[in-house]
């Protein structure tokens, strides 16, 4: 009775493709930096980590496919893997937004204050100054 079903989930069964792929990532990512610092394992590194997580990744969807062969897939769970997926899509949308909100902002408005000296790039034709210039001023009495 304990091995009955009494719910429309699925319960995948132990499954070590995370674990694989989290070490094929590893070597990937290692392999690559080896290669950008000119060691000369890093492209045989690089290599075997690229051909790990792609292996990784047809065997993980290959289970996938198989438990949706064989009904393991109910609706609710099909409901539910669409939602994921929604979801996934949506948070790429928000970030790239988010990004590009980001870029679009600081290049419409740049920074007040340059990064070399403190002093605002066009201060030779407006007024604004940083407050450091106000501040280095009002030490020494004199105005810039």
């Amino acid at each position: 009775m304990a091995a009955s079903k009494h719910h429309d989930y699925h319960l995948v069964d132990p499954d070590p493709w995370p674990l694989i792929g989290a070490f094929s990532a590893l070597a990937l990512f290692g392999g690559l930096v080896m290669w950008w610092h000119d060691n000369p394992y890093g492209k045989f590194v690089f290599g075997i980590g690229a051909a790990s997580v792609l292996f990784t990744m047809y065997n993980w969807w290959s289970n996938t496919i198989r438990e949706a062969h064989e009904g393991h897939h109910t609706p609710v769970v099909q409901l539910h893997l669409r939602y994921g997926m929604i979801l996934f899509i949506a948070s790429e949308v928000m970030f790239f937004l988010a990004w590009f909100w980001a870029f679009f902002d600081s290049s419409l408005h740049p920074s007040a204050v340059d990064a070399v000296g403190g002093v605002h790039a066009c201060s030779r034709c407006c007024s604004v100054r940083s407050s450091v210039d106000r501040s280095t001023s009002m030490l020494t009495g004199f105005a810039t």
